[in-house]
């Protein structure tokens, strides 16, 4: 499966929230979200430009491998997710594999369905609390993702085809 999936950074969330009720679309409840980050310990999948992360959401559990990033406008890459039944046993698992645990990120999310796109506005907590609510609009097009945001008034040139890393980076450098 392919994600194409941009974030725009600085939003303003009531705004958003009352573009997307004007759409006519609701938001599901708000979902807390816990992800492990892995690697190798020599670092080989953050070198090849890939990640694997095992996420909680809410009482799911999904483990996920994500390919080298193609920018076209868009944070573009392959992906492969699969449920797994327990969080921390997948955990220990891929401990045990040799695996070595390299970030933890918590956050609550908003998750909103604006045609066949996905709409989520972040909110961090914890050691990443610094960085401000944003959005993230993932789509089965570049075109799509385009066109989503453009309904909901943002321009090309506000959004970023980032993963967390960049926008860790922009926050932290912008102090």
């Amino acid at each position: 499966m392919h994600e194409v999936e941009v974030k725009v950074l600085d939003i303003d969330r009531a705004a958003v929230e009352s573009t997307l009720a004007g759409l006519g679309v609701k938001p599901a409840p708000e979902e807390r979200f816990a992800a492990v980050f892995f690697d190798f310990p020599e670092g080989r999948l953050r070198a090849g430009g890939q990640l694997l992360r095992l996420r909680q959401e809410g009482g799911r559990a999904m483990l996920t491998f994500k390919g080298r990033v193609r920018e076209e406008g868009a944070k573009v890459r392959e992906e492969t997710e699969v449920e797994v039944g327990d969080f921390e046993g997948c955990r220990r698992l891929l401990s045990a594999l040799g695996l070595v645990e390299t970030a933890y990120v918590d956050k609550f999310r908003t998750s909103y369905r604006l045609d066949s796109a996905s709409v989520v506005i972040d909110r961090h907590v914890g050691r990443l609390s610094f960085i401000p609510e944003l959005l993230e609009i993932e789509a089965g097009s570049v075109e799509e993702v385009r066109s989503v945001a453009a309904r909901l008034g943002f321009s090309p040139d506000q959004l970023r085809p980032w993963g967390l890393p960049q926008v860790v980076d922009y926050y932290r450098r912008r102090g």
